[in-house]
């Protein structure tokens, strides 16, 4: 995780005051009684990384790897003593077009109150269409993501923005269902000050049914974003852009996974192909062990819990799908006796009448799971499943220049969230059905929301609720260890992202003498 600088100032404080109470603790003492200093170092100011528009490989027929943009998302930011952020353009760096990610700022948290800022934008130029939502990340040396893929039809692009003066030296390591890529050529990226560097994961890891990423950096911290188009043949199979998910744990939770023309998806999944329409959790075992995984869907507010199991091996990526599941919104905890990285992924189909089946009496592709009850068998066709991952190729490749939307099809990534201080702030971006889920792994807690929407949830112990929420900055009081996401759809797009916890103050030390 990134550290700080109000940590390193804190820990430099404590470290002089308990050498300095060593050295006095070795002195005669003259009768004196023992004396104390507080002290409470500077409270760093808050910083945000906006990724800026989406990014597509190839879109010039002349440059087959040239990165392009054309769209400018809209922002919502703000803090929760009403300050408003500065906002600081940077550089495109080699991508072509659009507009340019932004590093947003504010005093500390202990005189501005937490900062948020979320970008939406919907595409609808390229070989690739749909809602495209993340909010905007805290700039850090270490995030980790689980998303995307490299497969025909699928690119995955990394962005990298550095708001810092200095450049920033970054190493990419990336994880399939084939186990960790080696890639030297990503090993020493140079992201320079105030700019940005976007990449396509195709040059390291082709032919990718899954994708694990882990960014690290040292000199300038960056803010990162992953995003996914997908293309069949000449149709749209959507796009998405997602924030980092939380660090390796035994305990993973992905509140407001928005699930949204389910009945359309299962049809449309049976095609050559659309597999990967279906809901999945992608978990990564990043250690030397393998463990047993366990993961539970239950729906916001309460009933009929989905779970599913099975033995990971480490080190490869392993997609689980999750069938079954109704259209609302639902968290998703993954528990394991060893650290795991984990992601969900969900789609859209607008159009259920238009969607392809396969052949009369051919299976639907992975409909292995149950409704309640576990589920250890096959999903061969998925990654990491027991056959091999999904590698066909389409018959045709889109022309650029036009996007087939006729079925409406767009896909979402989830990232797993943090826990929540006791004050927390969400922005919520102007896109279809805004949703915020509150989840509790622990007690129940009552939860006052100010702000863009106004009213008092209460969350029941180890349990979770949906909330329909308004377009602006919305405050959370009260959220202390709760995990929280937020969630759109409409009848062609699906997008969302956790809430982050609050960059928190600095405290005071007491240094003994």
């Amino acid at each position: 995780m990134a550290v700080n600088a109000r940590v390193l100032g804190a820990t430099a404080l404590v470290a002089a005051g308990a050498l300095a109470a060593g050295i006095v603790g070795q002195l005669p003492a003259f009768g004196a009684g023992d004396s104390a200093q507080v002290a409470t170092p500077s409270s760093a100011p808050q910083s945000l990384v906006c990724p800026g528009p989406a990014i597509a490989v190839g879109a010039d027929p002349a440059d087959a790897d040239a990165l392009s943009a054309t769209g400018s998302p809209k922002r919502v930011t703000g803090t929760v003593g009403g300050t408003k952020p500065k906002s600081t353009a940077l550089g495109k760096g080699e991508v072509k077009g659009g507009t340019a990610p932004r590093a947003l700022s504010a005093p500390a948290a202990s005189s501005a109150g937490a900062i948020a800022a979320a970008q939406a934008e919907q595409v609808t130029v390229g070989d690739a269409a749909g809602l495209v939502a993340t909010t905007c990340s805290a700039p850090a040396s270490d995030v980790w993501f689980a998303a995307g893929a490299t497969t025909t039809g699928r690119t995955t692009v990394l962005t990298l923005a550095n708001p810092s003066p200095v450049a920033a030296q970054v190493g990419v390591r990336v994880w399939t269902e084939n186990g960790a890529v080696d890639a030297a050529s990503f090993s020493d990226l140079v992201v320079p000050a105030k700019g940005r560097k976007a990449v396509s994961l195709a040059g390291v890891a082709p032919s990718a049914g899954g994708t694990v990423v882990r960014v690290t950096s040292t000199g300038g911290r960056v803010g990162a974003a992953l995003e996914q188009r997908t293309v069949r043949g000449l149709e749209s199979g959507g796009v998405d852009m997602t924030g980092p998910t939380t660090a390796p744990a035994r305990v993973q939770v992905v509140p407001g996974v928005r699930v949204a023309g389910a009945a359309a998806v299962a049809v449309a999944q049976r095609a050559d192909d659309f597999a990967d329409l279906q809901t999945v959790v992608r978990v990564l075992v990043p250690g030397a062990d393998a463990t047993d995984v366990s993961i539970t869907a239950t729906p916001d507010g309460g009933g009929q819990k989905v779970t599913v199991g099975r033995r990971v091996a480490a080190g490869v990526v392993t997609d689980f799908p999750v069938n079954g599941l109704a259209d609302g919104t639902y968290t998703i905890r993954v528990t394991a006796e060893q650290p795991v990285v984990t992601g969900v992924r969900t789609a859209v189909v607008g159009d259920a009448g238009a969607s392809r089946t396969p052949e009369d009496g051919a299976p639907a592709a992975g409909t292995g799971g149950t409704d309640g009850g576990a589920e250890f068998g096959s999903d061969a066709g998925l990654v990491g499943g027991d056959g091999p991952a999904d590698t066909s190729t389409s018959s045709a490749q889109a022309d650029p220049s036009s996007t087939s939307t006729a079925r409406g099809i767009d896909l979402a990534w989830f990232a797993a969230a943090p826990g929540l201080s006791g004050t927390a702030a969400v922005a919520v971006v102007d896109a279809p059905s805004p949703v915020l889920t509150l989840a509790s792994t622990g007690a129940a807690a009552t939860v006052r929301l100010s702000g863009a929407t106004e009213a008092t949830v209460k969350v029941p112990a180890k349990g979770s609720i949906a909330v329909p929420v308004t377009t602006g900055l919305l405050v959370l009081r009260g959220a202390g260890g709760l995990r929280a996401g937020m969630s759109y759809a409409g009848a062609d797009a699906v997008a969302g992202y956790p809430v982050s916890a609050a960059d928190q103050a600095a405290e005071a030390v007491r240094i003994t003498r």
